[in-house]
């Protein structure tokens, strides 16, 4: 639910596009419309508006607002750039003035909430893969203006929606293989024991389902 929620304004955008004979303002509309329900949705549920969803309202409200008034896709063009700037500036930012750059702390949160702990890596791994995040960002802003203002409006949504998801699978999958390799052995038997008594419990759940069928059918046919 919850991280069906953060993609909102994306599906609502590929959604109005596709649906609504690939009409850019229509699309715009919704996804106005739609970082605005996340926001206030998101304090009215949580009580709490996450920094990236203030960061993308913020930035779509502008951009938005500018592409319908001067009826110019050109703006709206310009929104997921300034967003991985904006990303890759702060990521940036946090390199020089924290000890614990912010990407570290942001990990580490998520580290918590996903496995229980907090996997150990060195400074320097920190600190080379924030300056990967940064370039990525940068890399995938640039990309998104020279797509945008060298082919159609037709083809620049569908290479956000293929291309940009494809490159983002390989860049995450790429930063979690390289945590994976320079994490202690401790941590990545942890990880594996995990994964694996989750997959007991997923069994043991079927199989008391099983059980469970198996002893309703028993009783119907005595009840017969």
């Amino acid at each position: 639910m919850k991280q069906l929620f953060d993609y909102l304004p994306v599906i609502v955008f590929f959604g109005l596009y596709f649906l609504g004979g690939r009409d850019i303002m229509l699309a715009t509309w919704g996804i106005l419309i739609a970082t605005t329900v996340q926001v206030t949705f998101g304090w009215l549920i949580w009580r709490k508006v996450q920094k990236m969803h203030l960061i993308v309202f913020v930035i779509t409200l502008i951009f938005g607002s500018m592409t319908l008034f001067f009826n110019n896709d050109v703006f709206i063009k310009w929104r997921p750039s300034i967003i991985s700037f904006t990303l890759g500036g702060v990521l940036l930012l946090g390199h020089f003035l924290r000890e614990r750059n912010l990407l570290q702390r942001l990990c580490e949160s998520l580290m918590v909430s996903g496995f229980g702990f907090v996997v150990a890596l060195s400074r320097r791994d920190w600190s080379l893969l924030n300056i990967a995040f940064v370039l990525y960002f940068v890399f995938i802003g640039a990309l998104n203006l020279y797509i945008a203002f060298n082919f159609s409006t037709d083809f620049w949504v569908n290479f956000k929606l293929f291309g940009f998801t494809a490159l983002q699978m390989v860049f995450y999958i790429s930063v979690f293989a390289y945590v994976f390799k320079k994490m202690p052995e401790e941590d990545r038997k942890r990880i594996m024991k995990q994964d694996s008594s989750a997959e007991s419990a997923d069994g043991n759940d079927q199989t008391t389902s099983s059980d469970n069928e198996k002893k309703d059918d028993h009783a119907v046919r005595d009840h017969q």
